[in-house]
């Protein structure tokens, strides 16, 4: 039963016995083809057998294995590794198919090879995760043949693996080493200026060239007969909230990925910028009511717990509650604290409804507002119109485009800080924004 359940024919057996096939019917035309066609037969069936004994003499002449992260990073290349090894002196032509979690929907992926005598081989392939969650990978299946073809033999090998994927930890690490690299600017981290003072006295020193005359301490310099200047350190932990909004305007998709996983990803660079920087990090995530919240906290498991509270967003049909979020806001942070609100506006009345509650937000804390520039509506937009209904939804994305514009002009003239950027653009806009705001000393 075992060589029953692990045999496979290929297509040169077929091919070899439609020929045969043909060989007979002409045989009735002409007696000696009827011989050949016999001959061939019974040479197809010989080979099959010495193909079938050469594939099962040995009990497992391959072995494979797999080799992965023990997480996926979102919307990134996970790299995964089979290893093949020959534990024998034939050779063998592999079709590799491996069992992917049916997240990705790839029914035809296989790869093809050769093992020669004991040889082992690593062949490497990447997948590109675009939901979180969990992965649940299958067995390794391994079809081996001789040179003859004809049979095949099926080896499975137990490979069953859970993978979690969480959000983009491999572009958290990218944009840490942009910001904290000299070569920032050329990365897309722009070099901040640092304005006036926004920094903590931190202590007295003597004079050297080179020194800001305005920091000198005259008094200090008066009794000790040298001139002294006060040294300042830049401010540091400060609270620095991510606040995210799950509901049904975050769902909207781009490029494969939705804006929720978006604003989950720039969460994750942003944040881990923030613990580098040595300020706190928090996150509140809110819906119809507030979701989740993590109090700003500088520990050494911090970066983790955003993690994990990243990972178990879910989006949901509700409406946005901004008046919940208001009153989250006011019971549970302490102190003025700079909030990074990622959310989307559909058009400039839905911005009109919830300005009162964002202004009240930004009395008492830094709110900086980070939505999303429709990208493929511009392109629809550059659209060559054809049709008379083209033309009047050309017209009808202008204008919808032009409010999203306005609602960046009402929140600035607001007192609220904003930033409209693409998708793609997300994290490297949302950083810049933070490192701006803490060098002008806003917060």
């Amino acid at each position: 039963m075992r060589i029953y359940r692990e045999t496979y024919l290929t297509n040169r057996i077929f091919y070899g016995l439609g020929l045969v096939i043909l060989l007979f019917c002409a045989g009735y035309v002409e007696t000696w083809i009827m011989w050949i066609a016999a001959t061939s037969f019974a040479l197809i069936l010989i080979l099959a057998l010495i193909d079938l004994y050469l594939n099962f003499r040995n009990k497992e002449p391959v072995s494979a294995k797999r080799e992965s992260t023990k997480v996926f990073s979102l919307f990134d290349e996970n790299p995964i590794t089979l290893t093949l090894e020959n534990k024998g002196f034939e050779k063998w032509n592999i079709r590799v198919i491996d069992e992917i979690p049916l997240q990705f929907q790839n029914r035809d992926f296989e790869i093809i090879t050769r093992l020669v005598a004991l040889e082992e081989r690593k062949m490497r392939y990447e997948l590109k995760p675009i939901k979180r969650g969990e992965y649940w990978f299958g067995n390794i299946n391994v079809f081996i043949s001789t040179t003859i073809g004809i049979i095949e033999r099926r080896l499975v090998f137990n490979a069953e693996k859970m993978v979690k994927v969480y959000p983009s930890f491999i572009q958290m690490r990218a944009f840490e080493l942009m910001v904290f690299s000299a070569d920032r600017a050329q990365a897309g981290i722009k070099k901040i200026r640092k304005l006036g003072h926004g920094y903590e006295f931190s202590d007295i020193r003597q004079y050297s060239i080179g020194d800001d005359p305005r920091t000198v301490n005259w008094k200090a310099s008066s009794r000790s007969a040298q001139l002294m200047v006060n040294n300042f350190q830049e401010e540091r932990s400060q609270q620095i909230y991510a606040v995210i909004n799950k509901s049904r305007v975050m769902r909207m998709p781009f490029n494969g990925l939705s804006l929720l996983d978006y604003a989950i990803n720039s969460t994750l660079s942003l944040q881990n910028i923030v613990l580098q920087n040595q300020d706190h990090a928090g996150l509140i995530v809110f819906s119809g009511q507030e979701e989740s919240f993590l109090r700003a906290e500088r520990k050494f498991n911090q970066r983790q717990r955003l993690l994990e509270s990243l990972y178990n967003i879910e989006g949901d049909q509700q409406e946005a509650n901004y008046q919940a979020l208001y009153e989250s806001i006011r019971k549970n942070i302490r102190g003025r604290s700079m909030l990074m609100l990622f959310t989307n506006f559909m058009s400039l009345n839905s911005l009109h409804r919830v300005l009162p509650i964002l202004k009240q937000i930004n009395r008492s804390h830094l709110l900086t507002i980070i939505f999303f520039e429709n990208t493929e509506l511009e392109d629809f937009i550059e659209e060559n119109p054809k049709t008379l209904l083209d033309i009047s939804s050309n017209v009808l994305a202008s204008k919808l485009s032009n409010e999203l514009t306005q609602v960046v002009y009402e929140l600035r003239n607001a007192g609220i800080q904003a930033i409209q950027s693409k998708p793609e653009d997300l994290t490297a806009n949302s950083i810049n924004k933070y490192l701006e705001l803490k060098s002008r000393g806003m917060i």
